[in-house]
């Protein structure tokens, strides 16, 4: 309900600007990802994926073209790969992303951008003796390469603020001893980007 509440907010909010312009995009790219840990599963490696998604870009201020707000629709692909018993075995993650962000142009055709992922769980290949939390949430930092063309450039570092696991601590004597949350995903995305209107219009 709570990330409904937040889609509805954005919606809402973007429908307000008619002075505003949009932009629309279409997204697709590869990323590498890994998880950060307090040594449970000892060393892991990263692995690469795919991801792909749509966005809808708004300057909300006439006077500062400069500036924007954007927010992302991704499917994405996390995961990690732990090694155990000498043998490697990949995780996936299959999220739904939905990504509002502040945007920013320092030239013309280079970009900066930064803000929080909020990810929903929707498919993995683990089973279900493991427990992975269906939300996550992520700060993201990003550059954005020849905006005003009709194909562009991204690339964007993503870190996890909410553990996705959740882990019960058992001692062999005593039993449960609590319950444990651990690993937060390390995500870089490299991608491109279809403008279907390459210039901003209005919204």
């Amino acid at each position: 309900m709570r990330y409904k509440f937040i889609v509805v907010t954005f919606f809402v909010f973007f429908i307000q600007i008619p002075e505003g312009f949009a932009q629309v995009g279409m997204m697709v790219g590869t990323n590498y990802s890994n998880v950060r840990h307090d040594g449970l599963l000892g060393k892991t490696q990263g692995q690469m994926s795919l991801h792909l998604g749509a966005n809808i870009e708004v300057v909300p201020i006439r006077g500062i073209p400069n500036l924007s707000l954007r927010t992302d629709l991704i499917l994405v692909q996390k995961g990690y790969t732990p090694r155990l018993d000498g043998s490697r075995y990949r995780v996936n993650l299959d999220y739904g992303s939905f990504a509002p962000m502040v945007k920013y142009a320092i030239v013309e055709d280079f970009s900066i951008h930064s803000g929080v992922e909020f990810n929903r769980l929707m498919d993995s290949n683990v089973g279900d003796e493991i427990t992975f939390r269906k939300n996550e949430k992520a700060v993201f930092f990003g550059v954005d390469l020849f905006n005003s063309k009709r194909l562009s450039f991204y690339s964007r570092a993503s870190f996890g603020l909410t553990p996705v696991l959740d882990y019960y601590d058992i001692d062999p004597i005593e039993g449960i001893q609590g319950r444990i949350s651990d690993l937060y995903t390390t995500t870089i995305m490299l991608g491109l980007q279809l403008n279907i209107h390459h210039e901003k219009i209005r919204f």
